[in-house]
């Protein structure tokens, strides 16, 4: 039996499979940069497992009895199999031998492998499973990066003032240390858990939501994160619980769904009456509104009541229960982490000023764009295909390796999802005058957040929340998100390039780019970019193609890192 090649053509899974049907005794070997790993076969079943990262044998395992060493060798044979299945680039080759071998180039195995072997077709399944729950918190996780308006209404923090990443040595993307503490269960990837509140802030939420779903996970969060919770299900049961906790004299912060039925039912803004009615009650707390749309008259309403702070629901899952509750996990983690610290130190506020305008974005050969040119209004007359790009001059080779270099450098510093799709729209600056980050969740793609040119004086992170593209029919977009191949080109005669075109504006774009970002060999999300204000062509995006396989990686490891660490805490 002869079975070589690179894991980019044949995923681990696949080989697995093959060789456990096939009842095979050897040992499958895995060469990467970052070292060997391997696995070994009995009869088609696994006795021993380890990966570049595996640690070497614990010699205190000789002095344990066999049935306390065999599941500890089992649980080490899964971390290993965990991170091997993960991997996207190496070669590997698979050995037949008439007994298991006891080393594998200079690593002596023979005391970490299992006397009875592991089905493997109990371990694939579970394998499957991982990789499928891995999936879903990472869109997840994406899509509650961008729960924030993108732009400041009143609170919300801009992306265009997202802060810089830090600075670490130049290494290659890997995953955390192993000795990272372990995030909560239902954490988004990595995310950091906040200290509890302080003396002198509100320390009770009032929550309201008509979707019990919704309300049970998002109690359950803040209430592990040090905060007593009030649950109502619609207005008039929020003023009543609000009521008795004025009597009480208990501050609270008002965390509401807006989109709830009145109690009049002739509307679907209850959030609104829930805040109006406490205000006649001489009651204002803090309030945080969760939407899943933010149009500029919901903006304007919500200024008037002096409603700072917004976040957006997710709404595209709610026909698949794994997927939703994924994502009202990172939902309340992104809540609890990032808004409740803001929205408990402070007093409902007025609109802060607007952000500081987006520094101009460069090209990806590295020229600046041109001085003074602002987006056009108008219709834009019909732009001609880009030219061929010329082949890079040594120098222009030299500065996109430097470019690649810094942005990996940057997102070796990256600890969840958030910092990670910060880190992608940073990059996205460096190469387009506009861009935009697309979920891919369910056989659609829907806009997260954006910057650059957008119509009608819009503003385009708020504009994509309301692009929703599918992709079961036949488009450029399908074909990348299922190919999970980049395009660059001229925009085409595409019924959905049309759709996307009619919703941002052409401006001078001539074409555009799409770049997929994968996570366990699915595209999770796709990153648009296109010179809408000068016209100019992309150029080379090689660098820039690399950064985002990486990103994926980096979301992988976050992930993957979470498990490995609570394995190791068991």
């Amino acid at each position: 039996m002869s079975l070589n090649g690179n894991l980019e053509d044949l995923p681990l899974l696949d080989i697995l499979q093959i060789v456990s049907f096939s009842k095979k005794t050897g040992y499958l070997s895995i060469r990467t940069e970052a070292g060997e790993g391997a696995i070994v076969f009995t009869d088609g079943f696994v006795v021993a497992a380890f990966s570049a990262e595996t640690p070497p044998f614990d010699p205190r395992y000789r002095r344990l009895p066999p049935e306390a060493r065999t599941p500890l060798l089992r649980q080490s044979i899964e971390r290993g199999l965990e991170q091997l299945i993960r991997l996207r680039e190496g070669q590997f080759s698979f050995s037949l031998t008439e007994q298991p071998p006891l080393r594998i180039g200079p690593r002596d195995i023979s005391e970490e492998t299992l006397p009875e072997g592991i089905n493997a077709q109990e371990l694939l399944l579970d394998l499957a499973r991982g990789m499928d729950e891995d999936r879903r918190d990472s869109t997840a996780a994406l899509e509650a990066s961008f729960a924030e308006p993108p732009e400041d209404v009143g609170g919300a923090e801009a992306l265009v003032d997202l802060p810089p990443a830090p600075a670490v040595p130049a290494t290659a993307v890997r995953s955390p240390a192993p000795s990272a503490p372990p995030p909560p269960a239902d954490a988004a990837a990595g995310a950091s858990v906040p200290p509890p509140p302080s003396e002198g802030e509100a320390t009770t939420i009032l929550l309201v939501d008509d979707e019990d779903e919704v309300r049970r996970i998002l109690a359950e969060r803040f209430a592990r994160g040090g905060y007593n919770v009030v649950e109502a299900h619609d207005p008039d049961s929020a003023v009543k619980k609000a009521g008795r906790l004025g009597k009480a004299s208990i501050a609270f912060l008002l965390v509401t769904d807006l989109g709830m039925p009145t109690s009049g039912g002739t509307s679907f803004q209850g959030g609104f009456e829930v805040v109006k009615r406490l205000w006649k009650m001489n009651l204002r707390p803090p309030v945080l509104l969760m939407a899943e749309a933010l149009t500029g008259t919901l903006q304007a309403r919500a200024r008037q009541m002096e409603i700072a702070h917004f976040v957006f629901k997710p709404g595209l899952s709610k026909l698949d229960p794994e997927q939703f509750e994924a994502d009202l996990r990172a939902f309340a983690t992104k809540i609890l982490t990032d808004l409740l610290p803001k929205l408990g130190t402070t007093a409902s506020a007025a609109p802060s000023a607007k952000p500081a305008a987006a520094r101009p974005a460069e090209a990806a050969a590295g020229r600046p764009p041109a001085a003074g040119t602002a987006p056009t209004k108008g219709p834009a007359p019909p732009a001609a295909a880009p030219s061929a790009v010329p082949p890079a001059t040594a120098d222009e080779r030299s500065r996109d390796f430097e470019h690649l270099q810094r942005w990996l450098e940057e997102l070796r510093g990256c600890q969840d999802a958030t910092q990670v799709s910060a880190q992608v729209m940073r990059v996205a600056r460096d190469c387009f005058e506009r861009g935009i980050l697309f979920v891919v969740k369910h056989e659609t793609m829907r806009g997260l957040g954006g910057y650059g040119a957008a119509p009608r004086d819009e503003k385009l992170g708020l504009l994509v929340r309301d692009v929703t593209i599918p992709l079961g029919e036949p488009s450029l977009f399908a074909r990348v998100a299922v190919g999970r191949k980049s395009h660059v080109g001229p925009w085409p005669e595409d019924k959905w390039a049309r759709h996307l075109l009619g919703k941002i504006g052409r401006f001078q774009s001539s074409g555009f780019a799409l770049l997929p970002l994968l996570t366990n060999r699915e595209t999770v999300a796709i990153l648009f970019g296109d010179n809408a204000d000068s016209g100019r062509p992309l150029g080379r995006l090689a660098a820039l193609d690399t950064f985002v396989n990486q990103a994926g990686i980096a979301l992988e490891n976050a992930f993957l890192q979470r498990k490995v660490t609570a394995m190791q805490g068991q």
